[in-house]
């Protein structure tokens, strides 16, 4: 029986001590770890060799009791990465009882800080990422601080709430006070900076001996919670048992500030997402809002405002008034009274619901105003691109719906009879009917799509009839641009209207006058936009280019525009039949076209060229491009810029034309002009000088040279030299030759010229009339005769030759190197030398071979033949005849025979055109 009690006892004994050892480790061995200098050097080393984290932890001390209580103390925790601050806590005193532990409520007794730092985002970075978890039920475990003893006394938590967008809260003097007991304050003092950009939010609020603790309650009087310029005021109360209950008031309640906490999605995730279409509000408004923990209630009251719709051209909006209605779920708004744009005749009225705004914002609003001119003019014309109008007033009424930053607009607007639209102040139907305007637009990503736009007109518009549209419009518009990108635009219309409605289509001023009809569409979302439709059009004009086209004709397809249009380039008519590269740019690729001109002046389209890009052209006056075509000014003007063109083929047709006083006509040329801006045209054989001629053209537009190759026959020479050598009535008779012609912007003429004239004449170069005048310089009774009277006295020819033949080296307008020779019968002559063709200026060297074999003078002065008059001028020296004696090769030989012959040799340095020369008169042979 002993050795039973003695077992029993030693069992128990043994269990008492196991009892015994939990309370033993919970009482003195955890708090002795805890405090246990190696311990902490431990947990600091495994720390920092597992997470790279380094952890300070000073002089930490766990307090345990028998009773529920447990406390804990350290002087700092301090964890940092990389040498940066992550987390610091200094002077932590708490204290947790957990006597109702099975009511699951924790009850904290005391939480000193001196201070505490947080580095948010790098604290949870620290956290391995998760898996989203579905949404867990509320705890029902809960804290009980009503009789805690709180303080904090500095604190400064940092937050990147986005990449922009960075907070900063100093969270100070937190305290419970419990010197009394009924009534414990709370106070605090907490400051807070949201940075955006260099925009800062900034939060302030102190207690201000306004927050008790009383009766298991939290209660609110009037604390002041302020917001940038605005604040609100806090009245509440909350407990365990009822809940909270809050109400927030404010008078003139800045919206600035109310778009600043929006914009940074603390409080409303998507906030700056429903601020996306407005720019530049400004204003106040009144506000009382009640708060529960299932509910909200208020209303704003909202004092004049304003803003901007940025999809609209950012049009001003005004509000004198409105109400907005709150709840958990819905906005009302209602009684909303002011105007747009800048006139208050531009009124408006506004009401709608805004259903589940923390998420999707469900939105259906209804507003009633007035279009007017100002509305066309400033705000609607700069969205299209193109002048609007609108005679008189339009009612209208806009339906906006919305729901995830989605945007539906439903618009209708009704002229009266006698109000009208204008489209770049063109009419587009009569005046004298109804007219009205039904849209239907979507706005989503900065994108406005124009599902439709149609226009109605009819003798009486009542609602509900059923009317075709006269236009039907539709397109998408990128509205993110300072000025709005037209992604695609298209229209049909069945019957003409006036051509200003293409040029809202285009974005440009370009077409006037005129009408069009068909359905033709721009289409931008490529590279480059390209046009899809089939459209007739007459009697429309391009004034910037002097174009007016009588009739013309587009269709497409994927890749081309096929185009037939007549009509007329400044004065000059034209027809036009090819196809054109699918594509608005420049330059514009025409890639096939069979393009006929009844005349056309090279030498006003070489100076047109001429004024692009270069100083050497002065630029002819600005005029402007509603000027009437059929004057001089706009006749002359410039306006042709070959960097706009590329011609892969095409047969030019030209009836008539001219180079200064050179005509020619009936030409058929293949014309080419590629990227680089290289001309050229390869021509049949054409009329030209009363000759006829085929050319070849080589020009670069850009570097401004131009290059012809022309081969002639039969032409006027004096028509020839006196255009293009200066040289009037000096040579004439039939030419045929070739000439390799270059210049640039200087219009300066370069090249080489060949030209055989038969039956010809000469009439001061080189000529008998010269050696006759030259002779008469001498002292001999001859002397007194003029050369008129010998020239009718001597059975010679005046300068008409068989045959004339002639090389000329040109370059920069001078003719550096001439050589003509001339024969017939009894004369023959050469001329070489340098001939300026601006000034007129020679200096030439004539060599004349002639022979009076059976020829002599007449009347009193039979007797005496040319020999003998030759013989008064002196023979040069022997040297002369050696020296000259290679140009002297060069004289054509004389029919009749050289038995007889004499070489004269003629000097000339001066103005040959106008008679002003020093001249010298040789006879060498």
């Amino acid at each position: 029986m002993k050795k039973k009690i003695k077992v029993i006892g030693g069992v128990i004994c043994a269990a008492a001590v196991l009892a015994s050892i939990p309370f033993v480790f919970y009482l003195k061995a955890l708090p002795a770890a805890v405090s246990n200098p190696k311990v902490i050097r431990f947990v600091e080393n495994k720390v920092n060799k597992y997470t790279d984290l380094n952890i300070e932890i000073k002089n930490p001390v766990l307090k345990t009791e028998f009773s529920p209580v447990i406390s804990f103390k350290t002087d700092g925790i301090k964890l940092s990465k990389n040498n940066i601050e992550i987390f610091n806590v200094e002077n932590l005193d708490t204290e947790i009882s957990f006597k109702d532990l099975f009511k699951k409520r924790i009850i904290l007794n005391r939480f000193g800080l001196d201070y505490i730092f947080a580095d948010v985002n790098r604290l949870m970075a620290l956290v391995p990422a998760q898996k989203e978890q579905k949404k867990q039920k509320e705890s029902e475990w809960e804290v009980d601080f009503y009789d805690s003893v709180l303080s904090l006394k500095k604190s400064l938590i940092l937050y990147k709430l986005e990449p922009d967008v960075y907070v900063k809260l100093n969270a100070d003097n937190l305290e419970i006070d419990n010197t009394q007991k009924v009534e414990k304050f709370i106070h605090f003092d907490i400051d807070t900076k949201i940075k955006k950009n260099d925009s800062i939010l900034h939060f302030a609020i102190a207690d201000k001996n306004r927050v008790v603790i009383k009766d298991k309650s939290i209660i609110v009087d009037d604390c002041v919670l302020d917001i940038n310029k605005s604040n609100v005021h806090i009245n509440a109360k909350a407990s365990r048992k009822d809940g909270i209950n809050v109400n927030l008031s404010s008078k003139r309640f800045k919206v600035q500030d109310v778009i600043d906490i929006v914009n940074s999605n603390i409080i409303i995730n998507n906030g700056r997402e429903m601020l996306a279409f407005f720019k530049d509000m400004n204003g106040d408004f009144d506000f009382d809002i009640n708060l529960t923990k299932n509910d909200m209630n208020g209303s704003i009251n909202l004092n004049k405002s304003s803003l901007k719709i940025i999809p609209v051209s950012n049009l001003p909006i005004t509000v004198n008034k409105g109400t907005v209605l709150l709840t958990s779920k819905d906005i009302t708004f209602k009684d909303f009274e002011g105007f747009y744009g800048t006139q208050t005749s531009n009124k408006l009225s506004l009401k709608g619901v805004m259903k589940d705004y923390a998420k999707s914002c469900d939105t259906e609003v209804i507003i009633t105003t007035v279009a007017t001119n100002d509305f066309a003019k400033n705000y609607l014309s700069k969205l299209t691109g193109i002048p609007l109008e609108i005679i008189g007033k339009a009612g209208t009424r806009i339906i906006v719906k919305s729901i995830n930053n989605k945007i539906d607009v439903d618009w209708a607007s009704k002229l009266a009879k006698g109000d009208d639209i204008l489209v770049d102040g063109a009419s587009l139907t009569p005046t004298g009917w109804d007219r009205a305007v039904q849209a239907n637009l979507h706005f989503e990503n900065n994108i406005l799509n124009i599902k439709d736009i149609n226009y109605f007109i009819a003798q009486e518009l009542v609602k509900g009839s059923k009317v075709k549209p006269v236009l039907t419009l539709n397109g998408n518009v990128d509205c993110s641009k300072p000025v709005p990108l037209v992604q695609d635009l298209g229209f049909n219309i069945p019957n003409p209207l006036p051509s200003e409605f293409l040029n809202v289509l285009i974005g440009q001023r370009l077409f006037k006058g005129g009408k069009f009809s068909g359905d033709l569409a721009v289409l931008n979302n490529g590279p480059y936009p390209v046009i899809k439709g089939n459209m007739k059009a007459e009697n429309i004009r391009i004034p910037s280019q002097r174009i007016a086209i009588k009739n013309g004709e587009l269709f497409t397809d994927k890749d081309t525009i096929h185009l037939v249009a007549d009509g007329r380039y400044k004065r000059t008519k034209f027809d036009f039949t090819g196809d054109i590269a699918n594509g608005l740019k420049y330059p514009i690729v025409i890639k096939d076209v069979n393009f006929g001109m009844d005349n056309i002046d090279v030498d006003k389209i070489l100076k047109s060229f001429n004024k692009q890009n270069t100083d050497a052209v002065k630029n002819a006056p600005q005029v402007s491009i509603d000027a009437d075509e059929n004057d001089i000014a706009a006749d002359e003007s410039v306006v042709f810029d070959v960097n706009n063109l590329i011609i892969e083929r095409c047969i030019f047709r030209l009836k008539e034309g001219k180079f200064k006083d050179i005509n020619f006509g009936n030409i058929a040329a293949n014309l080419t002009l590629d990227k680089n801006n290289i001309l050229e045209l390869k021509s049949n054989r054409f009329d030209i000088a009363e000759g006829i001629s085929s050319l070849k053209v080589h020009c670069d537009l850009k570097k401004h040279k131009y290059n012809i190759k022309l081969g002639v026959k039969d032409i006027n020479s004096d028509t020839m030299s006196t255009t293009l050598l200066n040289l009037p009535r000096e040579i004439s008779g039939k030419a045929s030759g070739i000439m390799d012609l270059y210049t640039d912007d200087s219009l300066k003429l370069n090249g080489i010229m060949k030209f055989v004239v038969n039956d010809g004449q000469i009439q001061k170069i080189g000529l008998v009339e010269y050696v006759m005048k030259f002779a008469a310089l001498f002292r001999n009774p001859l002397a007194m005769i003029s050369p008129s009277t010998l020239s009718d006295m001597v059975n010679v020819p005046e300068g008409k030759f068989k045959k004339i033949s002639g090389d000329m080296l040109i370059k920069n307008n001078v003719i550096e190197m001439m050589k003509i020779k001339s024969s017939s019968p009894q004369l023959s002559s050469f001329i070489v030398g340098r001939y300026e063709i601006e000034s007129g200026d020679a200096t030439l060297r004539i060599y004349t071979k002639f022979s009076n074999t059976k020829k002599g003078f007449a009347g009193a002065l039979r007797s005496i033949s040319l020999n003998s008059l030759a013989n008064r001028i002196p023979l040069s020296s022997r040297n002369d005849a050696q020296y000259y004696a290679a140009e002297i090769g060069q004289l054509p030989k004389l029919e009749i025979g050289e038995d007889e012959s004499q070489v004269f040799l003629t000097k000339v340095d001066g103005d040959v055109v106008n008679n002003n020369f020093l001249s010298s008169l040789k006879k060498i042979k």
